[in-house]
Parts: structure tokens; C-alpha cells; sequence
């Protein structure tokens, strides 16, 4: 499909989200989520702006409906939602100079949230107490935040105390005397305490568990950002995907105490192939950590689980939604940028296949991970290269931002 058939594929998303109030959203803080608020429609019309297929007046309009009169800058705050998510789009989709004084202002105050949650973080290392998606993860946690310093500033001591966190992060902790991974979560995977999964969990999806951090590290090593231990830590996250991928070539979403002790996980079969918890987010970032490695074995090995995931109908039928989360236009992205990279033709071939269901598939909102914002963005640019040079979805660790390029 070329650039023309796709922009034309993109329009009609971009003309029923042309007006902030369309949406049902009401302006403030609330509507500052990348994920499913406006935020995702402001990311969607920057990054038209930028292309030249939108006026610019219509991003600054959608940008005025969630950043005006304030921001969100609590501690809490992160990649996908208040002041680094608004940060991060003006970044990301080359925002024209009348937004750097926002853009300065908002920087300043993303530099003190990633400081005083690096502190938290530090300390509950120290206390040796189990973590949480909200400190670590891609969606809510300093992974999330890395994405953001790795393209604002590379080479700066706070990015590289991050990059120091993550390394800490993969090394085991002991908790009630049972050594456990260093990302072994206090609460289920729905962020609640229950008795099915006593002591809390150890996420392995790209959204809440490890790739997050994994894909970060990988992308700084890559680009010569290097901290002690950051190999180390590389090796030894790839190392455990070894361990707890199945024979059939996926993966576990998640792992409970009993799926430890018996060394088996207890999920039955693969889960729908999604960004976040399926195979294609986990193997995009063993891809990305194998090439930070130099090592082909291991690239192979992850870009034939993918391949082994997309002809795989007890996984593909699964997809019933047109969104980058867990539908069709992640599967969608995460092959093409797997493509790029690959050692040879096997996914750039099996684009095809998914095109025609690109569109075809509903969304459910206006936002970014499972509207028609995300819908939008990918329609930008199918086809095995991604012609319109954009990197918002470093957003979901699936590529390095500029700053890295």
C-alpha cells in the first residue's frame, strides 16, 4: 500500500476527531491521558501538522483543550498521562517554536517528577520491598519516564541514574525470605490484592512487566548510553524469557508464586497476540535487547517467535479490536518495526496479510491505545518501512526516539 492509499485510509478517522468536543471529553485534568484521553487526539493532529495534512490551528486547539489552564504535574504522573505525556508529544511531533516556552516549562517540571520518583524507588530497594507497575513500568512507571529523557536528553546524570535504576531493577530481591525477581510485584495483575495470586505477581507483558525496561536499556546500550551492569542486566532479563517461553513459542503473561515453585507456568495457552501481554511486545523486545547484543542467534530466535505468533490462528482470531493496547494496529506496528530490523523477509512479508484488517476492526474511543487516535497514527504509513519518518510509538518502547536515531 503506498503513502497516498494510506494517508486517504487515515482521513476519515482524523475528520470525526476534528473537534476536541466531538469526543465527549471535557477539558482538564482528567483528559491529559495519552492512553485514553484527548491527549491522544492532540499526538494524532501534531503529528498531521507536521506531515502537512492537517492546519496547524486544529492541533493547537485540541492542545489548548487539555493543557489549559493547568497541567498535571504531580509525582504520580507519567509517560502516558499529565506533564511528561503532554512533554512528550510536543517533543515527539517536532512542535513548532511557539510551544518551546510550554515545552521548556513543562521539562522542568517531568525533570523533578523522575527525581522524586527515583528517590521512592531507591529506597524500596533499599528496604527490600516489593515493586509495582506504577514504579517501573512502560504505561505508569520510569520505564515510561526513560523513554522520555532518551529523547530529550540522552546524555544527561539524570538519564543515566535511570538507566542505573533499571539495572537495579532486574537484580533479585528478598522478600519474606524467598529471593524473587527484582521486578516481583506487591499487587495482581489488576493492581489488587487477592487470593488467587497471594504475595503479588511477576508481570511479562510490554505494558506492566519487564520488556518495558528491557526495550529501554537496549535502546541506550545501543546508542552507546551505557551504565555498569547494563549488559548484565540485558542478558540475564533475555535469559529468563529462555526459561518461561513455551515449546509453541510464547509466552506467559504472568507468573504467580506456585507457577515459581513448580517451574511451569499455569496459563494454559497463548493470549491474543497484543502489544500488552502477548507475544509480539514481548518478542519486539528481546529483538531490540538481541540487537543491542550483537547477537543474531538470539534476533532470530525472537523474530521467529513473531513470525510463529502471525500464522498462528489460535492467536490472531483472538483480535477483535482495531487499537494499538489489543488490537489489530499494534500487531500491525510492532511488525513493521520488527521488520525493519529483521534478519530477513518473513514479517515484512506477512504485513500483507494484515493490512486489510486494519481498518476493518472497531476501536473503541478517541484515545491513543485503543481509539481511533492510534487507529489514525498507524494508518499514517503501512507497508514494510515507515515512510513518514514519526516515532510516537517510542511511546510504547517499539523504537528509539530521534534523539537515539
Amino acid at each position: 500500500m503506498n503513502r497516498t492509499i494510506t494517508t486517504a485510509a487515515a482521513d476519515p478517522i482524523a475528520a470525526r476527531l476534528a473537534e476536541p468536543d466531538a469526543t465527549g471529553f471535557r477539558p482538564g485534568i482528567a483528559s491529559q491521558s495519552l492512553g485514553a484521553g484527548l491527549l491522544g487526539g492532540v499526538l494524532l493532529h501534531f503529528e498531521r501538522a507536521r506531515l502537512g495534512l492537517t492546519d496547524p490551528d486544529t492541533a493547537r486547539a485540541w492542545l489548548r483543550a487539555v493543557a489549559y489552564p493547568h497541567v498535571n504535574a504531580a509525582t504520580a504522573t507519567n509517560l502516558f498521562n499529565g506533564a511528561p505525556a503532554i512533554a512528550f508529544v510536543l517533543h515527539t511531533t517536532d512542535a513548532p517554536p511557539r510551544y518551546d516556552h510550554l515545552r521548556i516549562r513543562l521539562h522542568d517540571q517531568v525533570r523533578a517528577i523522575i527525581t522524586a520518583r527515583l528517590t521512592q524507588a531507591r529506597d524500596r530497594i533499599k528496604q527490600q520491598q516489593a515493586t509495582g507497575f506504577a514504579e517501573y513500568s512502560q504505561l505508569s512507571g520510569l520505564s515510561g519516564l526513560a523513554t522520555y529523557l532518551l529523547a530529550t536528553e540522552p546524555h544527561s546524570d539524570l538519564t543515566g541514574d535511570v538507566l542505573t535504576y533499571l539495572v537495579a531493577l532486574t537484580k533479585p530481591i528478598r522478600i519474606d525470605g524467598t529471593w524473587l525477581p527484582g521486578w516481583w510485584s506487591e499487587h495482581d495483575p489488576y493492581l489488587k490484592r487477592s487470593p488467587d495470586f497471594p504475595g503479588g505477581h511477576l508481570n511479562l507483558g510490554a505494558a506492566h512487566g519487564i520488556p518495558g525496561p528491557l526495550a529501554a536499556l537496549a535502546l541506550a546500550y545501543n546508542a552507546n548510553l551505557r551504565v555498569p551492569g547494563q549488559r548484565d542486566a540485558i542478558e540475564s532479563v533475555c535469559r529468563y524469557y529462555d526459561t518461561w517461553q513455551h515449546e509453541e513459542g510464547w509466552w506467559p503473561q504472568w507468573l504467580t508464586r506456585a507457577d515459581l515453585d513448580r517451574g511451569r507456568a499455569s496459563q494454559p495457552g497463548p493470549g491474543r497476540p497484543s502489544w500488552c501481554y502477548g507475544t509480539p511486545g514481548i518478542a519486539r523486545a528481546l529483538q531490540l535487547a538481541a540487537i543491542a547484543l550483537d547477537d543474531p542467534a538470539r534476533q532470530r530466535a525472537a523474530e521467529h517467535a513473531l513470525t510463529r505468533c502471525l500464522t498462528d490462528h489460535t492467536q490472531t482470531q483472538r483480535l477483535t479490536e482495531g487499537g494499538l493496547c489489543h488490537g489489530t494496529a499494534g500487531l500491525y506496528r510492532i511488525t513493521q518495526r520488527a521488520a525493519e530490523d529483521a534478519l530477513d523477509n518473513r514479517l515484512s512479508a506477512a504485513l500483507a496479510d494484515l493490512e486489510p484488517r486494519l481498518a476493518a476492526a472497531p476501536v473503541r474511543e478517541a484515545g491513543l491505545l485503543d481509539g481511533d487516535a492510534g487507529l489514525a497514527l498507524t494508518l499514517h504509513a503501512t507497508g514494510p518501512r515507515i515512510a513518514d519518518a514519526s516515532t510516537w510509538d517510542a511511546a510504547l518502547a517499539l523504537t528509539a526516539p530521534k534523539a537515539l536515531r
